[in-house]
């Protein structure tokens, strides 16, 4: 596996999330989201919901917002 590749842990995604939804103020909340690259999604309440498993990366997307090189 490539050295700039890191896997995430699903139950440190959801508490990093929880995180995210108990700053109060957008400025903590913009603090957060630097650390950890994380931010609450509504999907997180479904028990089943796993997005480092179930989201997919668009790669036209991505080319198209210059996110990928």
């Amino acid at each position: 596996m490539d050295e700039w590749f890191t896997c995430r842990d699903s139950a440190q995604h959801h508490q990093d999330a929880i995180g995210w939804r108990r700053c109060n103020s957008d400025t903590a909340r913009k603090r957060f989201v630097k650390q950890t690259g994380i931010r609450w999604s509504e999907l997180l309440r479904l028990l089943y919901f796993d997005p480092l498993r179930f989201i997919t990366i668009d790669p036209m997307h991505c080319l198209f917002l210059g996110i990928a090189k």
